[in-house]
C-alpha cells in the first residue's frame, strides 16, 4: 500500500478515527488491526514471516526470563559452590537458546536475501548451472515487505532481553503490536521495545497538536520524496546507465552528486512521513537522520545517517566484537610494545578499527550481495578507521600550520571534504559493474572535461529528450532542494522548526503546510504514477 495513493489516505483515516473513538484500553489492538491489514496488502504470505520472526524472539526471550528467575530462585537455597556450578550451567542454556534464536532470526533473513546469490556464485565457480536450486518466492515475492527491519527489531528485543536490559513482554500480541507497527515496516526505522514498544501501550489522548505537527512532517516528508527524489531518478539513470563508456568526468559527478541528492531525499523523505504518521497517533520515535551533509568527517557522517541502524551496529555488532578476547589481546599487545604513549593510542585504535571495518562491511552485505556493495563498506570502513588512527597526525599538523580547527572557514572544509569523501564512496553504492565503476572514478579525476559532451547533440537528446517540460521539474526540485537545504541549516543551529514555526503570524503558518503541499501537487505531473521507496526493497 503506497503512501502516495488515496486508499492508504483512506485507510489512514480509518485508522485514526477508530483508535481515538474506541475506548483508550484498545487502542493498542487497533494498531494492531490496522498493522496486519496494512501488511496483508503486501502479499498476505508475508505474514508468515513476520509472524515467525514475532514467535522466535518472544519466546526466547521467554524463555531466557525463565532461566534468569529459576538462578533468581535457586540462590537463596544452594551453597555458595553448588550456585556457581548452577550458574554455569544456566549460562551455557541460555547461550544455547541465544544461538539458536539468532541463527534461525538471521539465517531465514540471509536465506531470502542471499541464496539465489550464492547458488549463482557456486554456479559461475563450477561452471555448472544450478538455477533449479534456486528459491522462486511465494507467489512471485522473493523478499518480503520490511524483513530486514523488523528482523533487526526483534533481534534487538531478544538481545536486549539476553543481556538483561529490561523485562520481557507478556502479551505476545502486544509484542506483535509493536514488530508489526505499520508505519515502520516499509523503511524503518529500527525501533527499539523499550522506546517505542511501551508507547503502544499506554493510552493516548487526541492531541491537535500532534495532528498538526504530524501533518507538516508528512508534507515535508513528501516534498522531498516526490519533488526531488523522485524528479532526479530517471536523470540520474540515464547518465550513470548509459552504454557510453567516453562519458567526461564532469557529467559523472553530476551524476553521482544527484544519487547523493537522490538517496538522501527518498530516505529522509520517507522517514519524515513515517515520524509524522506515527505522531498523528500520539507515539514519537527515534529521529533516524540528524543533517548528515553537515558532518565533518565520516565517523560522524554515518552518526547522523541511518541512525537506528548505527546505533543497532554499534550495540550489536562492534560492541561485542572490540570486546571479544581477540580484540582485548591486540589491544593489550599494543600497549605493552607500543611505547607509552603511541601504545595507549595503537591499543584503541586497532581494535576499534578492524570492529569497523567488519561492521561497514556487514552494512554493505545487508545493502546486497554484490561486489560493488562489499567494496562499499569496505571503503568506508577503512577510511574511518584510518582517520581514527592517524588522528594524533593530523591534530599535530594542523598544530604546525597554525590552523585554528574551530574557525568557521575550516569546519566548512571539514564540511565539504566529508560531503567529498562521502561522494567518492557513492561510486560505489550506485553503479552496479566494478569494472565501470573504476572506469568512472578515473574519469572523474583525470578527465574532468565537460567540452566533449557538449558537442554530442545525440547524447544531450537520449539523456533529456524524453522528459517533459525539463525546466518546470528543474524549478521543482531546486525549489524544494533550496527549502530542505534552509531547514536542515537552522536545524543544525539547534532551531526547533516547529516550535519557530507556530510562534509566527497565521499567514507564515499557513505558508509552511501550503507551500510543500502545493510543489508535491505540481510534482505529480512529472514523477512516476506508482513511486516506491529506495529502501522498501531491503
Amino acid at each position: 500500500m503506497n503512501f502516495r495513493t488515496w486508499s492508504f489516505c483512506f485507510f489512514l483515516v480509518i485508522s485514526l478515527f477508530c483508535y481515538y473513538k474506541l475506548p483508550k484500553k484498545f487502542q493498542w489492538i487497533c494498531i494492531l488491526i490496522s498493522s496486519v491489514v496494512f501488511y496483508a496488502f503486501s502479499g498476505a504470505v508475508n505474514l508468515i514471516f513476520i509472524l515467525f520472526s514475532s514467535f522466535l524472539t518472544f519466546y526466547g526471550a521467554k524463555k531466557i526470563t525463565s532461566y534468569n528467575l529459576l538462578l533468581r530462585e535457586k540462590k537463596s537455597v544452594l551453597t555458595k559452590e553448588d550456585f556457581k556450578v548452577e550458574r554455569e550451567n544456566i549460562k551455557h542454556i541460555k547461550r544455547i537458546v541465544l544461538l539458536i534464536v539468532l541463527i534461525l532470526n538471521i539465517g531465514l533473513l540471509a536465506y531470502l536475501k542471499y541464496w539465489n546469490a550464492f547458488v549463482s556464485f557456486l554456479g559461475n565457480c563450477f561452471l555448472l548451472n544450478f538455477d533449479f536450486l534456486k528459491f522462486s518466492g511465494f507467489r512471485g515475492i522473493l523478499l518480503p515487505l520490511g524483513i530486514s527491519f523488523y528482523t533487526f527489531q526483534t533481534t534487538a528485543y531478544f538481545m536486549d532481553i539476553y543481556n538483561g536490559k529490561y523485562e520481557n513482554e507478556k502479551n505476545f500480541l502486544k509484542y506483535f503490536t509493536f514488530v508489526s507497527f505499520f508505519p515502520q515496516l516499509i523503511m524503518g526505522p529500527i525501533n527499539r521495545f523499550d522506546k517505542l514498544g511501551i508507547q503502544l501501550k499506554e493510552e493516548h489522548e487526541f492531541d491537535f497538536e500532534n495532528i498538526k505537527h504530524g501533518v507538516l512532517l508528512i508534507l515535508f516528508g513528501a516534498m522531498k520524496k516526490y519533488c526531488i527524489a523522485d524528479l532526479l531518478y530517471t536523470r540520474i539513470s540515464s547518465v550513470l546507465d548509459h552504454p557510453y563508456d567516453n562519458l567526461p568526468g564532469s557529467l559523472i559527478a553530476f551524476g553521482i552528486l544527484a544519487f547523493s541528492i537522490y538517496q538522501y531525499a527518498d530516505f529522509s523523505g520517507g522517514i519524515d512521513m513515517v515520524l509524522g504518521i506515527s505522531k498523528l497517533f500520539g507515539l514519537e520515535m527515534q529521529p533516524n537522520f540528524k543533517q548528515p551533509y553537515f558532518a565533518r568527517n565520516l565517523a560522524d557522517f554515518w552518526r547522523r545517517w541511518h541512525i537506528s541502524l548505527g546505533l543497532w551496529m554499534k550495540d550489536y555488532v562492534f560492541y561485542p566484537l572490540a570486546l571479544t578476547h581477540f580484540m582485548q589481546n591486540i589491544g593489550k599487545f599494543f600497549s605493552a610494545h607500543g611505547g607509552k604513549k603511541i601504545g595507549k593510542h595503537l591499543a584503541r585504535t586497532v581494535p576499534a578499527g578492524i570492529a569497523n571495518i567488519v561492521v561497514f562491511l556487514l552494512v554493505g552485505i545487508w545493502h546486497g550481495p554484490e561486489l560493488h556493495f562489499v567494496l562499499w563498506g569496505l571503503y568506508n570502513g577503512l577510511v574511518i578507521a584510518f582517520s581514527d588512527l592517524f588522528k594524533p597526525a593530523f591534530e599535530k599538523l594542523s598544530s604546525i600550520l597554525h590552523i585554528n580547527v574551530k574557525s568557521k572557514s575550516f569546519v566548512v572544509f571539514q564540511i565539504v571534504r566529508t560531503f567529498i569523501v562521502v561522494n567518492i564512496g557513492a561510486y560505489f553504492d550506485r553503479i552496479t559493474d566494478v569494472k565501470k565503476c573504476f572506469l568512472y572514478l578515473k574519469r572523474t579525476f583525470f578527465n574532468f572535461g565537460t567540452l566533449e559532451i557538449y558537442k554530442s547533440q545525440a547524447y544531450l537528446k537520449s539523456v533529456f529528450g524524453s522528459f517533459r517540460y525539463v525546466e518546470s521539474e528543474l524549478v521543482l526540485i531546486i525549489s524544494a532542494s533550496i527549502i530542505v537545504f534552509i531547514t536542515s541549516f537552522l536545524k543544525e543551529n539547534k532551531v526547533d522548526l516547529y516550535t519557530a514555526i507556530q510562534k509566527k503570524n497565521i499567514a507564515f503558518r499557513w505558508s509552511a503546510y501550503y507551500v510543500p503541499l502545493i510543489l508535491v501537487i505540481l510534482s505529480m505531473s512529472f514523477s512516476p504514477s506508482n513511486p516506491v521507496f529506495m529502501y522498501a526493497q531491503y
